[in-house]
C-alpha cells in the first residue's frame, strides 16, 4: 500500500511542476507578445515604420493582404493618425500560434478610430512562433477575387 501510495505521490507531484512548467511558458510567451504589441504602438508613434515591420513573418498573409501590402496600410495609417493606443484584453495561446483580442485606437487631432480586434482587422492579431521568436503572422487567408 505504501509503494502505490508513494507512485501516486510522485505521479501527482510531476503534473504540478508539468502545469506549473506549462504556466509559466504561456506567462512568457503572453509578455513577449504584448512586448511586441508595446513595440508596434511606440514605433508608431516615433513613425518608424522599419521597426513595426521587423515585428512581421517573413510569410505574413492576412486577407490577402502580404508584407508589402501591410507596409502601405500602416504607412497610410501613419499619415492619418499620429499616435496609437494598443489594449490587450486577451491573448488566446495554442502552442506555437496566439490570437490578440485587443482594442487599437488611432488618435489624431481631429479623429480617433478604434478597431476592435481581430474582428475588424486584425492584421496584427494573429501571430507565430518561429524559432524561438514570436512574430506577427496573419491569419494565412488569401482572399479569392470575384471574377465577373
Amino acid at each position: 500500500m505504501k509503494k502505490y501510495l508513494a507512485v501516486l505521490l510522485g505521479m501527482l507531484i510531476m503534473l504540478v511542476l508539468s502545469s506549473c512548467e506549462s504556466s509559466d511558458s504561456d506567462t512568457l510567451a503572453q509578455r513577449e507578445i504584448r512586448d511586441i504589441l508595446y513595440d508596434i504602438s511606440y514605433d508608431f508613434n516615433l513613425k518608424d515604420m522599419n521597426g513595426i515591420m521587423e515585428h512581421l513573418h517573413n510569410d505574413y498573409l492576412h486577407r490577402g493582404m502580404n508584407r508589402y501590402n501591410f507596409n502601405n496600410l500602416w504607412l497610410n495609417r501613419m499619415t492619418l493618425y499620429s499616435l496609437l493606443e494598443i489594449e490587450v484584453l486577451y491573448i488566446d495561446l495554442n502552442g506555437n500560434s496566439a490570437v490578440v483580442y485587443s482594442k487599437n485606437k488611432f488618435i489624431s487631432n481631429s479623429d480617433t478610430q478604434i478597431l476592435n480586434e481581430p474582428e475588424e482587422s486584425g492584421d496584427i492579431s494573429y501571430f507565430k512562433r518561429d524559432n524561438g521568436v514570436w512574430y506577427i503572422y496573419g491569419d494565412q487567408h488569401m482572399i479569392k477575387s470575384k471574377r465577373h
